[in-house]
């Protein structure tokens, strides 16, 4: 075998091997920096959700915290995952009524409610302060990440049009008893003397809220779960959505 032939081998066996090692060391180094987070910003915001119900006269109180955490990936480390994100994590909040009921504000509910999708990230950039910006209601949404959520501050009241889905359930012991909650109709689900007193959004520095499964054992976050059934009135109430486990989280 002549010179010219054995360059012309080692070059086409060479060439595509050194393209695979580098192929191989660029994805390990990609893998190793995004298992270590290596160049990542994560900014964790805690946000309080409140809401008052009256029923017979008498006032109700229920709060859930949850959290953002708001982050940015560098350009390079981008595979699998947007480079930026809000990632959200918390649970519904519940009270429960002098009868029995258990009325419950759920802010993880995307598409619980049918026709009328919610995401909960975007209250905070539409309600509360964002470098300095007043609170309450805005014409234009200020959205936030890692460059400005430590300039997220204040409270506001939460408008109806805004609010997360809310559901009460007749019989906190059985899911297939829930039915949809209207603020502006409280009398369907709480009875002639029930009125909805509002609910409010806050930073706070509290601890998120853990352990609904203490007060609705029947939830499991490890279980992906279809609490009701074509015949149960949420589902009738809810043009057939179910209710489900990722719902109260």
């Amino acid at each position: 075998m002549n010179r010219a032939v054995k360059i012309a081998l080692l070059v086409v066996v060479g060439v595509p091997v050194a393209a695979i090692v580098a192929v191989l060391v660029w994805y390990g180094t990609i893998a190793t920096a995004y298992h270590y987070k290596w160049g990542w910003v994560e900014v964790p915001v805690h946000y309080r959700l409140s809401f008052d119900v009256e029923v017979g006269g008498v006032s109700y109180a229920a709060s859930t915290v949850i959290q953002f955490t708001y982050r940015q990936i560098p350009n390079w480390q981008m595979l699998t995952v947007p480079g930026f994100a809000a990632l959200y994590k918390g649970q519904a909040g519940c009270v429960k009524l002098a009868d029995g009921k258990m009325v419950c504000l759920m802010p993880g509910a995307k598409t619980m409610v049918f026709g009328r999708p919610f995401y909960i990230v975007g209250l905070p950039n539409d309600l509360l302060s964002v470098n300095g910006s007043p609170t309450g209601p805005k014409k234009k949404s200020q959205p936030i990440g890692v460059s400005n959520a430590a300039t997220v501050s204040g409270s506001s009241d939460i408008p109806i049009n805004l609010l997360p889905p809310m559901i009460v359930l007749d019989d906190p012991a059985r899911p297939s008893s829930a039915h949809l909650f209207d603020p502006e109709h409280p009398e369907q689900t709480l009875g002639a003397q029930s009125r909805f007193l509002g609910a409010q959004i806050a930073v706070t520095n509290e601890p998120v809220s853990q352990g609904i499964e203490m007060i609705l054992p029947w939830l499991d976050p490890g279980r992906s779960q279809r609490f009701s059934n074509p015949g149960d009135s949420f589902e009738q109430e809810n043009h057939g959505n179910p209710l489900l486990t990722a719902d109260f989280y």
